[in-house]
């Protein structure tokens, strides 16, 4: 019964919870704010009612599809300055104590911030997480540039600052619209100890560093969607 409650698989489940704890605690604040402190009325603050609605049902997990995913990150971005100044030792504190404090200023000002950066760069506020947030790997080059014409894979994974397990923190970069990955899990592995080791593991990418290898990207796609493949430990398994 012990091996069956934690075996492999329910251990990679538990540790790709894609959660994102942060914005359990901030995002209700900021539906609060807008419903009780702001004129609705605003033409300002109109388009903001559309956008409540798509945080009101999201179940906090980042995911490809999400728009919700994308409108909290991009507001989360915004409001670092307010969590910044806020009083705590930790993220949690000062996300609880900005919650807390919640103001037009701080809360619903940047989710209008957010909306027109998304406007601007991709016509609209109506985004699929996946849509922006990249995985790029077609050059080894140190100081390699990413480029939103060349070939990318989504990712429905984010920053572990907003409480993600799997990691994978993004951003955009000069003469980029799209945000792709630069730090975050590289390579991890899953191990069950017992009569025989079996173990799963995870790498970005791939295993060769060469462009012109066929293990320099095979891997890419199974990262990007958190897919772990069988770890060959034994002779007669790599045999």
């Amino acid at each position: 019964d012990e091996e069956k409650k934690y075996d492999l698989d329910k251990v990679i489940k538990a540790g790709y919870d894609t959660r994102l704890s942060a914005f359990e605690i901030l995002v209700p604040a900021l539906i609060n704010v807008y419903q009780t402190k702001v004129l609705t009325s605003d033409t300002v603050y109109v388009q903001l009612k559309e956008v409540m609605d798509v945080l009101k049902n999201w179940d906090y997990r980042c995911a490809e599809k999400s728009v919700a995913t994308t409108l909290a990150i991009t507001w989360g971005e915004v409001l670092l300055p307010f969590l910044s100044k806020a009083k705590g030792d930790d993220q949690v504190e000062k996300a609880k104590h900005l919650a807390a404090n919640a103001t037009v200023t701080n809360m619903v000002e940047p989710m209008l911030q957010a909306i027109k950066k998304l406007q601007i760069n991709f016509g609209t506020w109506q985004v699929a997480w996946g849509e922006i947030n990249r995985f790029q790997r077609i050059s080894n080059d140190i100081e390699y540039k990413f480029d939103d014409k060349k070939p990318s894979l989504p990712v429905a994974f984010a920053s572990s600052g907003w409480g993600s397990l799997p990691a994978y923190i993004s951003q955009p970069f000069a003469g980029t619209k799209k945000r792709y990955g630069l730090h975050g899990n590289s390579f991890i592995c899953a191990v069950e100890f017992g009569k025989k080791i079996k173990a799963k593991s995870l790498l970005a990418g791939g295993e060769s560093g060469d462009v012109n290898s066929k293990h320099f990207f095979d891997q890419g796609l199974m990262y990007s969607k958190g897919e772990f493949k069988d770890v060959l430990f034994y002779k007669e398994d790599i045999m």
